[in-house]
């Protein structure tokens, strides 16, 4: 018999007619409230869910496995991220929370019992350390940071830079040293043999263009910035060293002097996290960025 291919939206409709729609809505209504405004039909989170439910999908059917679970799962991953039009920031009260609301719409939507708890242990062990032993949560997890990379993730990048009114020189300065450091350690963050090969081309891709960017923002003469690696202990295996891509900009921009650059490491609730300080060797120009450091898969 011929393998048919899972058609994501159409089997879920076929299945529960009406869930896509109604997590759009939750979401949508959600981000709205916290945002101060009406409800309308653009929403960046859920463009990135929409992306992610494809990618969990792909992953699942090139792992072997019947995708219908991860991409329920998948289509709740940030359900809970605004719920009750508060941001939740630490990722595991927005596991739970979309834990929560995923549990109430599957039950109204009539999926089984069994079928509840696969998903609702997905969600639950999405970022913990133990994410790789839960299939779920393991394609799931891969999804989730496979579609910040790539075209797309590029877009989404710049997206949210505008959303904080920067500049396209300060954007770069303040968050694309996280966006470089994390592609080149994409394919190490992989719970799936499927996500680490996608995850090869996709981190090729968007270092390729965030370096062709750089190189004309010089030539424009808008940001002479260049990249920086360094090496810094890896938090989580004390024998190895996390490779890190800093954005610098090798002259201060007020008055040309040398910039010196500093770091540290500081052990947040859910990450480690790297704290970069730029500061000019004569004038009082200072800029400071932060980020958590990718976890490497074991």
């Amino acid at each position: 018999m011929t393998h048919q291919p899972f058609v994501y939206p159409g089997i879920v409709e076929s299945r529960f007619p009406g869930l896509i729609d109604k997590v759009r809505e939750v979401i949508e209504e959600s981000e709205s409230k916290h945002e101060g405004r009406e409800r309308s039909s653009e929403s960046f989170l859920w463009e990135h869910t929409m992306h992610a439910t494809l990618i969990a999908s792909r992953l699942a059917q090139a792992e072997g496995l019947d995708p219908l679970i991860p991409v329920i799962a998948a289509l709740f991953h940030d359900a809970g991220k605004f719920a009750g039009g508060r941001y939740h920031s630490d990722e595991t009260a927005e596991e739970e929370e979309s834990a929560k609301i995923a549990k109430k719409l599957l039950r109204q939507f009539g999926m089984k019992a069994g079928e509840i708890r696969k998903v609702l242990a997905g969600l639950k062990g999405l970022y913990r350390e133990n994410a790789r032993k839960n299939t779920v949560a393991a394609i799931v997890h891969d999804a989730d940071f496979l579609s910040k990379f790539g075209a797309l993730g590029v877009a989404g990048f710049f997206i949210k830079s505008t959303l904080r009114r920067r500049t396209l020189r300060s954007t770069i300065l303040g968050y694309l040293s996280k966006e470089l450091t994390y592609a080149s350690c994409l394919p190490l963050n992989m719970h799936t043999a499927s996500g680490r090969k996608l995850a090869a081309k996709k981190a090729s891709d968007s270092l390729k263009f965030f370096r062709a960017l750089l190189s004309e923002l010089r030539d424009a003469r808008i940001a002479n910035l260049k990249i920086r690696r360094i090496q810094i202990p890896n938090p989580k295996f004390k024998d190895q060293v996390l490779k890190v891509q800093l954005v610098v900009s090798p002259t201060c921009p007020k008055c040309g002097s040398k910039c010196n650059i500093s770091w540290t490491t500081d052990k947040g609730i859910k990450c480690t996290k790297l704290n970069v300080d730029w500061s000019c060797s004569k004038c009082t120009e200072r800029l400071e960025t932060s980020f958590c450091l990718p976890e490497i898969a074991s």
